[in-house]
């Protein structure tokens, strides 16, 4: 006999098919003045336990490359409640619009978030999270 999970189970499943498949999925972040940010190296390669590199374009709103002074990387892994294991660096490429990250590390697998921040010509700061399964 099949029986179908409902109730707190349900409930339970729904959020994590929910995390994983958004995680997966998600190449980008957006900030909340309308910029995107995207990795375009794929998620599905991030090393566990290896210190590696990740390659960042930002776009405005009108999706054109546009430049951004490198601030700060912070993350972590917010069910742990931990930071990340190295303080990542990240610098502007001679392209505009296009950065890389140095020093990540993901020394586990589970869900991890990490955060760029970046200030525009007109000194407002631009963060940007990424969410994503290990």
């Amino acid at each position: 006999m099949v029986r179908a999970v409902t109730g707190p189970l349900f409930v339970f499943f729904s959020i994590i098919y929910s995390v994983i498949a958004t995680a997966s999925e998600s190449i980008g972040a957006v900030s909340e003045f309308g910029w995107r940010a995207y990795n375009v190296d794929k998620y599905g390669d991030v090393p566990i336990n290896q210190i590696h590199s990740w390659n960042l374009q930002i776009t405005d709103g009108a999706g054109n490359p546009t430049g951004c002074a490198p601030e700060q990387v912070r993350g972590g892994m917010p069910a742990h409640r931990h930071g990340l294991p190295t303080q990542p660096q990240w610098h502007q490429e001679r392209e505009v619009g296009n950065y890389r990250i140095d020093g990540l590390k993901f020394q586990m697998p589970g869900l991890w978030q990490v955060i760029f921040s970046c200030k525009d010509d007109r000194e407002r700061t631009h963060e940007f999270i990424f969410e994503f399964m290990l």
